[in-house]
Protein backbone atom coordinates (compact mmCIF):
# COMPACT_ATOMS: atom_id res chain seq x y z
CA UNK A 1 0.00 0.00 0.00
CA UNK A 2 0.82 3.49 -0.36
CA UNK A 3 -0.19 6.96 0.34
CA UNK A 4 -3.00 8.12 -2.22
CA UNK A 5 -4.68 11.33 -2.79
CA UNK A 6 -4.41 12.99 0.63
CA UNK A 7 -4.56 12.23 4.13
CA UNK A 8 -5.99 8.63 4.79
CA UNK A 9 -6.02 7.89 1.70
CA UNK A 10 -4.07 4.85 0.60
CA UNK A 11 -3.46 3.42 -3.13
CA UNK A 12 -3.51 -0.30 -2.72
CA UNK A 13 -1.63 -1.87 -5.93
CA UNK A 14 -1.78 -5.90 -6.84
CA UNK A 15 -3.00 -7.02 -9.53
CA UNK A 16 -5.40 -4.23 -10.10
CA UNK A 17 -5.12 -0.46 -8.69
CA UNK A 18 -7.63 0.42 -5.63
CA UNK A 19 -8.24 3.13 -3.85
CA UNK A 20 -9.52 3.35 0.08
CA UNK A 21 -10.05 5.94 2.38
CA UNK A 22 -10.40 4.65 6.14
CA UNK A 23 -11.93 6.14 9.41
CA UNK A 24 -12.37 5.34 12.78
CA UNK A 25 -13.71 1.38 12.16
CA UNK A 26 -14.64 1.84 8.54
CA UNK A 27 -12.90 1.43 5.34
CA UNK A 28 -14.25 2.58 1.98
CA UNK A 29 -13.28 1.63 -1.02
CA UNK A 30 -13.48 4.46 -3.79
CA UNK A 31 -12.18 3.32 -6.97
CA UNK A 32 -10.56 0.29 -8.81
CA UNK A 33 -9.39 0.09 -12.39
CA UNK A 34 -6.34 -2.01 -13.92
CA UNK A 35 -4.17 0.32 -15.57
CA UNK A 36 -3.61 0.06 -19.08
CA UNK A 37 -0.13 1.14 -19.98
CA UNK A 38 2.90 -0.72 -18.45
CA UNK A 39 5.39 2.46 -19.79
CA UNK A 40 3.92 5.38 -17.37
CA UNK A 41 3.76 5.27 -13.46
CA UNK A 42 1.45 7.86 -13.04
CA UNK A 43 -2.46 7.05 -12.38
CA UNK A 44 -4.85 8.20 -15.57
CA UNK A 45 -6.00 11.69 -14.56
CA UNK A 46 -9.77 10.23 -14.93
CA UNK A 47 -9.13 8.01 -12.38
CA UNK A 48 -7.81 11.03 -9.87
CA UNK A 49 -10.72 12.94 -10.57
CA UNK A 50 -13.26 10.02 -10.10
CA UNK A 51 -11.27 9.16 -6.75
CA UNK A 52 -11.24 12.82 -5.32
CA UNK A 53 -14.75 13.48 -5.87
CA UNK A 54 -15.70 9.65 -4.46
CA UNK A 55 -13.25 11.04 -1.20
CA UNK A 56 -15.32 14.17 -0.72
CA UNK A 57 -18.59 11.43 -0.93
CA UNK A 58 -16.92 8.93 1.40
CA UNK A 59 -16.62 11.64 4.01
CA UNK A 60 -19.81 13.39 3.85
CA UNK A 61 -21.44 9.85 4.09
CA UNK A 62 -19.34 9.10 6.98
CA UNK A 63 -20.14 12.02 8.65
CA UNK A 64 -23.99 11.64 8.25
CA UNK A 65 -23.84 7.99 9.87
CA UNK A 66 -21.00 8.32 12.40
CA UNK A 67 -20.69 12.33 13.18
CA UNK A 68 -17.28 14.04 12.21
CA UNK A 69 -14.46 12.79 10.57
CA UNK A 70 -11.94 14.49 12.17
CA UNK A 71 -10.06 12.60 14.56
Amino acid sequence: MKRGEGPGVLEVVEDHDGYTIRFKGVVYVLHCFQKKSRRGIRTPQPDVKVVSLRVKQARQDYEERYGSSKK
